[in-house]
């Protein structure tokens, strides 16, 4: 006979061989150890993909999902204070509680603060879009408030998805809401740019938390709403697994916006001019961002402080050499170069 969490998993896990040739972003996957697997970007090696687990197997866990006990490895409560556990106490954290995770011999370059998984590994997935049907049956608040939101930014409901706690069946205490928008780019800057005039304009809109505040998140009827831009389709995706050469280990740049359309999706791409790398002028470059944590904080006409590496890559199906940051603390915001930034 199965028990509440065995029941609950079947409603919304899909089979490995109904994943598709993509493995897209904020996707879940359900390890054979039982944890929760959560993708980040599209750079993923075959049979692999880039990702960290959010919630592990532990009997003395301080979750409960679907009547087994869970432990975070993203996030804790120190001192009654709900706070992100530091990437890379994160990463080492992989490797204790789970003995077959091992270390890549070789980390790939783009980030320094996500574990390569073989799919081999897992049981299943869980598609965001299935995901948000079965939520909505179930929690019918949760249901009402995804409707008002697709109505609030004119996102038709065919075009949305869950992913979180609720991409596997469970809503949080807090209820919070991981709304997924599937969408071109053009589509999806138009949703972004009607959250950034809610969230900028609107002070009881405006989610501050963990210290900061969040541009692409929004409180609706008392809870937040996060955000999250996928790609409709993966022709969209500038930057897909590719061989990588790296050029300088550690370099400073500056530069200027002048395309954020790919600043809403993980990883960030930007478009900068009037740039210079360790003191030298260079042309255009593009600057890839591996932290999803500052999504949708990133206008034309910003100024970027950067340190990070130079490498070559195959981005926008064009082999060129490109800026790379792997955590937000490598980026300051020097100045508004053209005027205020453009929304």
């Amino acid at each position: 006979m199965k028990d509440e969490w065995q029941s609950e998993i079947d409603m919304v896990l899909q089979p490995l061989d109904a994943l598709g040739p993509v493995i897209m972003d904020t996707t879940y996957f359900l390890k054979d150890t039982g944890a929760f697997t959560y993708t980040e970007g599209y750079f993923h090696p075959p049979g692999h993909f880039l990702g960290k687990i959010i919630n592990y197997p532990e009997k003395k866990g301080d979750i409960e999902i679907h009547g087994r006990s869970y432990t975070s490895i993203t996030k804790a409560w120190i001192n009654g204070e709900h706070v992100m556990i530091p990437h890379d106490e994160q990463i080492k954290q992989h490797y204790r509680v789970d003995a077959g995770l091992k270390p890549p011999e070789l980390t790939p370059v783009v980030t320094d603060f996500h574990v390569v998984f073989d799919l081999k590994d897992f049981v299943g997935w869980f598609s965001d879009k299935i995901s948000m049907k079965r939520a909505m049956e179930k929690y019918p608040q949760i249901g009402r408030r995804i409707k008002e939101v697709s109505e609030l930014l004119e996102v038709p409901r065919e075009r949305l998805g869950v992913t979180g706690s609720l991409a596997y069946g469970r809503m949080e205490a807090d209820e919070d809401i991981d709304l997924v928008f599937f969408g071109t780019p053009e589509q999806n800057m138009d949703t972004v740019r009607k959250i950034w005039a809610m969230t900028y304009n609107d002070p009881e809109r405006r989610c501050l938390e963990f210290g900061k505040f969040w541009p692409v998140r929004f409180y609706h009827d008392g809870i937040i709403i996060c955000t999250f831009c996928v790609y409709s389709d993966p022709k969209y995706i500038p930057l897909t697994y590719c061989e990588t050469e790296l050029v300088k280990e550690s370099v400073q740049a500056f530069g200027t916006i002048v395309d954020n359309t790919h600043s809403i999706y993980m990883p960030l791409v930007l478009k900068l001019n009037d740039v210079s790398i360790d003191g030298e002028k260079s042309d255009e470059i593009f600057f890839v961002i591996y932290d999803g944590s500052i999504r949708g904080e990133f206008y034309v006409g910003e100024r970027l402080k950067i340190e990070g590496r130079l490498i070559r890559m195959t981005l926008f199906g064009r082999e060129q050499v490109a800026l790379v940051s792997v955590d937000a603390g490598q980026i300051e915001k020097e100045q508004f170069s053209q005027g205020l930034p453009i929304f």
